[in-house]
C-alpha cells in the first residue's frame, strides 16, 4: 500500500533527527507532548522505535503496538514520539484493529498544522483501516483538506468513489451532513447525492447541489452526472458497478494427483467467478498455489489480507484450512470445497464437506421405522465421523434402539477385518447362540431380529470398505447397512460393482441428480464458458464453494464481517452438487433418504 511505503520512508528519514530538527520536506518534527527529556531518555526512546520498526518489518504487528505504547507512555516528549504514534496507526491497521488505528490517526493529525500534506497520507491510511465499512471510510476521506501529489489524488479519489457507491442514499446523505463539505474530495459523493435527490423528486435541492459541484470543477463520471442533474435529468445509467476481489488458493503445484484434482476444482471456481454474478457486479479472481503446504498457505493468507480480497475459496484439507484461518489478520471468510472439518478454524470458515448431524439423525429415524432391535457403528476415527455418529446414537437411543458397539479405524486405513467382525459379533453373536444356530443355519434369517450397522464414512473409504463387508457376508446375517452421503457419491457408484452397494440405505443431496436445475445450469455454463464437454463432477465442488461466497456478496459491497453474516443467513442455494443452506455457521446440503439399486438412487419415501 502506497501510504505504508510513505510511512516507512518518513520514519527512515527521521531516525537521525535531533530535537527540533525538520522532518520530511523540511517540515517540523512531530512530538506528542512538549516537555523536558534527557539525552539518555532520547536514546532509550530511539531504541524502542527501532525495535518496533523491526517487528513491523517482520509483520509482528501486536508486538509493534506493545512497543509503541511503551514508548508513548514513557517518553511522549522524545523526538521520535510522533514517529512511534504514526507507526502504531499502520500496525493497528495491518492487525485489523480498525478502531485503534483510527484513534491513533486522529491523535497524530491533531498534532499537525493545518494544510500539512502528512495529514493526507494518514487519512488515507485511516480509511484503509476501515476497509469494508464504507460509511466510516467516506467520513475519513472527506476530512482530507489537501491533495498535492497526483498519485495521492488518484488513490484518494478511487477510494472515495468506491465508498460512495457502496452506500445507500440515506447513508450517503447522513455522511455528507456530518462531514466537511469543502474538501477536495467532497464533489464525488455530493454528485451522487444530487442524483439521489433528483431520483426521489427533490428537483430544486438536486439542481442547486449539481450547480455547486460544477462550479468547483469536476471531471469524468462526476461531470456527466452533475450536468445531467443540472438539466433536471437523471444520468442514462446511474447504477454503480459493484467490484469484488476474491481469491482461490489451491495446491495446483502439489503432487501430480493432487495438482490435477486442484486444477479441476479451479475450473469450477473460475466459472463461478465469471458467470454467477451479472451486472452491475464485477468479480476479479486472484489464483494462488499453496502446494498443499499449511505453512505456505498461512503465509499466502496473511498476504491476501493486505490485498483487500473479500473472500477466499480453497485450502482442500483440514490442516491447511486451519493454518490459513488462524493466520488471518482480518475476518476474511474462507470456503473450502473439501475439508472434512472446520473445527478450531474460527468464525467465517466453512466447508462443503463438513459433518451433517441432521442427515445422521434422519438415518436413525429410518432405523426406528425398520424396528431395529440394536445398532452398531463402524467409522473412521475423525471428528467429522464422530459428530455424525453421536447425532445418530442420540436419536436412536431416544427412539429406543440401543447401541451395542462403536468400532473405529484409523483414517486412511484400507483393511477393516477386526472392525467388521467386531460389529457383526456385537449385533448377532448372542442372538445366534440363543437360537442354537450354527454356520449352516445362516440362511434362516427370518428368525433373526432386525438390526443395523451405521457407516458414516467418506467416499474414499467406501471404495475399500464395501467389498470387505461383502466378503464377510453380513447380508447372510440380515445385518442392514445404513450410511451417509459417502455411499451415494457419484464417484463411488461409478467405481464399485453394484453388488457392493445394492441395498444400502443412505442419504443423498437433494438437487444433485441428473436434470436438477442447479446441476443443469452448471453443466450448461461450463460447456459454454470452456467450449468443451463436462466429463466429471470435480469442477462442481469448486463452483459450489465459490457460489456460496458470491451469494453472500450479492446484496452489495460489504465488509468481511458483514459477508460472514450474509453467508450465515443463506438458505436454499441451488448448486451443482446439491441445495445448500448455512445452519449454525455450518454449510449443509438438503438431503433425502435413498436406497442404492444397481447404481441408481431410489428415494425412500415411507419410514
Amino acid at each position: 500500500m502506497r501510504a505504508l511505503a510513505w510511512l516507512c520512508l518518513a520514519l527512515s528519514a527521521c531516525q537521525l533527527s535531533g530535537p527540533g530538527a525538520a522532518g520530511p520536506g523540511g517540515r517540523p518534527e512531530v512530538v506528542v507532548s512538549q516537555g523536558p527529556i534527557s539525552r539518555a531518555e532520547q536514546a532509550e526512546a530511539r531504541q524502542l522505535l527501532e525495535s518496533a520498526q523491526a517487528s513491523f518489518e517482520a509483520r509482528r504487528f501486536f508486538e509493534v503496538l506493545r512497543t509503541t505504547d511503551e514508548l508513548l507512555e514513557r517518553y511522549p516528549s522524545s523526538e521520535v514520539s510522533g514517529d512511534a504514534l504514526l507507526l502504531s496507526v499502520s500496525a493497528a491497521a495491518e492487525a485489523g484493529e480498525a478502531a485503534r488505528a483510527d484513534s491513533a490517526a486522529e491523535r497524530y493529525v491533531a498534532l499537525l498544522p493545518a494544510g500539512d500534506p502528512r495529514a493526507t497520507d494518514v487519512r488515507l491510511l485511516q480509511a484503509r483501516a476501515w476497509e469494508g465499512s464504507a460509511a466510516t471510510q467516506l467520513d475519513r476521506l472527506l476530512r482530507i483538506d489537501t491533495l498535492e501529489a497526483p498519485t495521492q489524488r488518484e488513490e484518494a479519489e478511487a477510494a472515495t468513489r468506491a465508498a460512495t457507491d457502496a452506500l445507500a442514499p440515506e447513508e450517503l446523505a447522513a455522511i455528507l451532513a456530518a462531514a466537511p463539505g469543502d474538501g477536495p474530495l467532497a464533489p464525488i459523493p455530493q454528485t451522487l447525492h444530487a442524483v439521489n435527490l433528483l431520483e426521489r423528486g427533490d428537483r430544486e435541492d438536486a439542481t442547486l447541489l449539481a450547480q455547486s459541484v460544477l462550479a468547483r470543477g469536476v471531471a469524468g463520471r462526476e461531470l456527466e452526472f452533475a450536468e445531467s442533474v443540472a438539466r433536471g435529468e437523471l444520468p442514462v445509467d446511474r447504477r454503480p458497478v459493484q467490484s469484488f476481489r476474491i481469491a482461490a488458493v489451491l495446491p495446483t503445484g502439489g503432487s501430480p494427483a493432487l495438482a490435477e484434482f486442484a486444477r479441476q476444482v479451479a475450473e469450477g471456481v473460475e466459472l463461478a467467478a465469471a458467470t454467477v454474478l451479472e451486472e452491475p457486479y464485477e468479480v476479479s479472481l486472484l489464483e494462488l498455489d499453496d502446494q498443499g503446504d499449511p505453512e505456505l498457505g498461512a503465509q499466502i493468507m496473511m498476504e491476501l489480507d493486505s490485498l483487500g480480497v473479500m473472500g477466499v475459496v480453497g485450502f482442500l484439507e483440514e490442516r491447511e484450512l486451519l493454518a490459513a484461518a488462524q493466520a488471518r489478520q482480518r475476518a476474511v471468510p474462507i470456503v473450502s470445497p473439501t475439508a472434512r472439518s472446520t473445527e478450531g478454524a474460527g468464525e467465517g470458515v466453512y466447508s462443503l464437506e463438513g459433518p451433517d448431524p441432521s442427515a445422521a439423525t434422519e438415518i436413525a429415524r429410518y432405523a426406528a421405522s425398520r424396528a431395529f432391535q440394536r445398532v452398531a457403528i463402524l467409522l473412521p476415527g475423525s471428528p467429522h465421523a464422530f459428530e455424525e455418529a453421536y447425532a445418530f446414537q442420540e436419536e436412536a437411543e431416544r427412539l429406543g434402539i440401543p447401541l451395542v458397539g462403536t468400532f473405529s479405524y484409523e483414517p486412511g486405513a484400507t483393511f477393516f477385518e477386526s472392525q467388521i467382525i467386531g460389529a457383526q459379533n456385537a449385533l448377532r453373536a448372542a442372538e445366534v447362540a440363543a437360537l442354537g444356530l450354527g454356520q449352516e443355519d445362516t440362511l434362516r434369517v427370518e428368525m433373526l431380529e432386525p438390526v443395523g450397522l451405521f457407516l458414516p464414512v467418506p467416499p474414499e473409504d467406501v471404495e475399500y470398505l464395501a467389498p470387505q463387508i461383502a466378503h464377510f457376508a453380513l447380508d447372510t446375517l440380515a445385518i442392514e447397512l445404513v450410511g451417509t452421503s459417502g455411499w451415494t457419491d457419484a464417484r463411488v457408484l461409478e467405481l464399485l460393482q453394484p453388488r457392493y452397494t445394492d441395498g444400502v440405505v443412505a442419504t443423498a443431496p437433494v438437487g444433485s441428480t441428473v436434470g436438477s436445475p442447479g446441476l443443469q445450469r452448471f453443466r450448461e455454463a461450463y460447456e459454454q464458458y470452456f467450449q468443451r464437454s463436462l466429463i466429471n463432477a470435480i469442477p462442481a465442488v469448486g463452483y459450489d464453494a465459490t457460489l456460496l461466497l458470491l451469494e453472500g456478496l450479492r446484496p452489495g459491497r460489504v465488509s468481511p464481517t458483514e459477508l460472514t453474516t450474509a453467508i450465515g443467513g443463506l438458505e436454499g442455494v441451488a448448486g451443482a452438487t446439491g441445495t445448500f443452506s448455512v445452519v449454525d455457521d455450518r454449510v449443509v446440503r438438503e438431503t433425502q433418504l435413498v436406497r442404492i439399486e444397481n447404481r441408481a438412487l431410489v428415494p425412500v419415501t415411507e419410514y
